[in-house]
């Protein structure tokens, strides 16, 4: 009898150990219905009701149909495992009329995600399928717009805090593939978006934008699509990229911003470093809209105040870009408006770029196109080490080794390949 207490007790000891408690945390698998007659939505749902606090999700190596808008915001302390695939609906009119608001530019999103200390974990399997062939071509059946009301983004993090999401893939975004804001301290890393169309070209499918978000990380990304490959927008600070490749986008942007009238928004310490770039038209851009306020967001818009500063990018390579490895672009207007647009008007002020190491090729013959406004010049614009290789047989090798403008007032300043300029 005596000899069987020490192993009570073991157990006893074992069963409290933290260890022990963690492996009892509330786990949640869910099984898929196995047809796209049937929504998964509601038992994706019922899981993280169950389990969306101090618990852990598992998407099974499957395909899951989302055919409804799914909105979970409240998560905390929690392990998402994908190992298979959510495939959202190809039912245009159904996103049209239910997708959920975003909270910027009247944007709306098919999939919301938040809370405090959640771990999303794709180990290099899990994905996201937007279906986007459909909305690709169908968008390109409307007049005069991409940024469509109800045209959804893949998934929104909202309000989420202390969190990483690795290893998952977005293939065909619905338009954005996310979107990120009133986010805080997130790591996002090792993660693939391909939103390239099997049958329709795809537009205004950007990697992802921050949105009032601070302290946000992208690592280890890879982007083939055909807008921006990441892009900052209003309150976005201290972005950091890292390690990433992008492909036939338009490069890293900042903006557009300054869309909304008299209100003042910035983007702050952003750091970009050791990136390649194939095909995009540009390495890095910004752009803001122009003083005059032509409609209203997301389609219209103008007259914002702010800056951004504190922007410093290193060691770029770049391979037949389309256009101007860095540009500034104060003109961004309604496309409806009238008459040609003001692009010395706008209040919102650029300073403080950085540029350290840009090297590879370029189909264009510019390093640098800089449209600044006059209201509010850039300053401190700087481009260091600069070895890129045009189409026309020149290179920028030695030119722009150590170039530094302070202000810029003029509303036009190209650079073109000028490789005996000192």
């Amino acid at each position: 009898m005596w000899p069987s207490i020490p192993i009570i007790l073991a157990v006893l000891v074992a069963s409290f150990s933290p260890v022990a408690a963690k492996d009892h945390r509330k786990s949640c698998t869910i099984k898929g219905g196995g047809s796209n007659v049937t929504d998964d939505a509601p038992a994706i749902m019922k899981a993280f009701r169950k389990c969306g606090r101090n618990g852990r999700v598992v998407f099974e190596p499957t395909t899951y149909y989302v055919n409804s808008v799914m909105n979970v915001s409240w998560l905390e302390d929690v392990d998402i495992d994908i190992h298979g695939t959510l495939l959202w609906s190809t039912d245009i009119a159904y996103w049209l009329n239910n997708s959920m608001q975003v909270g910027y530019q009247n944007q709306s999103t098919a999939l919301i995600i938040g809370g405090d200390n959640v771990r999303i974990n794709g180990y290099g399997k899990g994905t996201f399928d937007g279906n986007g062939d459909y909305w690709y071509q169908w968008i390109r059946e409307q007049p005069n717009t991409s940024n469509y009301p109800g045209r959804p983004h893949a998934v929104t993090f909202s309000n989420l805090r202390n969190s990483a999401i690795r290893g998952l893939t977005f293939l065909r975004s619905q338009m954005w593939t996310m979107s990120i804001i009133q986010s805080h301290n997130v790591l996002l890393d090792s993660i693939l978006v391909n939103n390239t169309g099997n049958w329709a070209q795809s537009s205004n499918t950007d990697g992802a934008d921050t949105i009032h978000s601070s302290h946000i990380t992208f690592n280890n990304w890879t982007v083939y699509n055909g807008d921006d490959s990441l892009s900052m927008k209003a309150n976005s600070t201290d972005i950091t990229i890292t390690n990433s490749k992008f492909y036939n986008g338009l490069g890293i942007a900042m903006g557009s911003i300054g869309q909304y009238k008299d209100q003042f928004e910035t983007i702050e310490r952003v750091t970009v470093k050791n990136i390649e770039y194939y095909n995009t038209l540009h390495a890095f851009y910004i752009k803001t809209w122009t003083a005059d306020q032509n409609g209203y967001p997301p389609n219209g818009g103008g007259g914002g105040l702010g800056f951004a500063s504190e922007m410093k990018l290193t060691n770029l390579t770049t391979t037949g870009l389309r256009g101007a490895a860095f540009a500034i672009s104060q003109c961004t207007r309604f496309s409806g408006a009238p008459g040609q647009g003001n692009c010395t008007n706008s209040e919102f002020q650029i300073k403080d770029v950085e540029i350290d190491g840009l090297s590879g090729t370029s189909e264009s013959t510019r390093v640098a196109s800089l449209q600044c406004s006059t209201v509010a010049p850039c300053t401190n614009i700087s481009i260091f080490d600069t070895a890129l290789h045009f189409s026309n047989g020149t290179d920028a090798e030695g030119y722009l080794r150590k170039r530094h403008w302070g202000v810029l007032g003029m509303s036009l300043i190209m650079l073109e390949n000028a490789p005996n300029q000192p």
